[in-house]
C-alpha cells in the first residue's frame, strides 16, 4: 500500500513541468509494475478463497425433518429453521442453536480456530 502510493506521488509530480526530471516513463512504469503484481497477487487470492468457499458450500450434512428421518443436504442449502445433526470433527456450517449432545454430562468441545481467522 505504501508503495503504491509512493510511485503514484513521485508520477503525479512528474505532470507539473517546474518539477520533471527525465522521462515520464521512468516514473510511471514502476507505479504501473508494482499495481500489476499487487492485482496478481489479490487475483489468487480471490481464486483461493472462491474454491474454499465452493467446497465448504457443497460439504454434505444431515438434516432432521419433521416426521422423524434424516435428508442429505448441502451447506448452501441450509435455511433457517433446520433442524441439523452435527457429528464428531464436522465443521458447524452456520449459526446454530445447540440443542442437545451425546455426552452425558453436556459438555461440548468447540474449536473456534477458523472464526478467529487461524488456519
Amino acid at each position: 500500500q505504501f508503495f503504491n502510493l509512493y510511485f503514484l506521488v513521485v508520477a503525479l509530480s512528474q505532470l507539473f513541468p517546474p518539477l520533471q526530471i527525465g522521462l515520464l516513463f521512468t516514473y510511471i512504469a514502476p507505479l504501473a509494475f508494482v499495481l500489476a503484481v499487487t492485482m496478481c497477487k489479490e487475483g489468487f487470492d480471490d481464486y483461493k478463497r472462491y474454491r474454499t468457499d465452493r467446497e465448504i458450500n457443497t460439504e454434505l450434512y444431515t438434516r432432521l425433518t419433521p416426521g422423524g428421518g434424516d435428508v442429505t443436504v448441502a451447506a448452501q442449502d441450509i435455511s433457517v429453521g433446520h433442524v441439523l445433526r452435527v457429528r464428531a470433527n464436522q465443521r458447524v456450517p452456520a449459526d446454530l442453536l445447540l440443542l442437545r449432545t451425546k455426552e452425558s454430562s453436556g459438555i461440548l468441545f468447540l474449536r473456534t480456530d477458523q472464526l478467529d481467522g487461524e488456519e
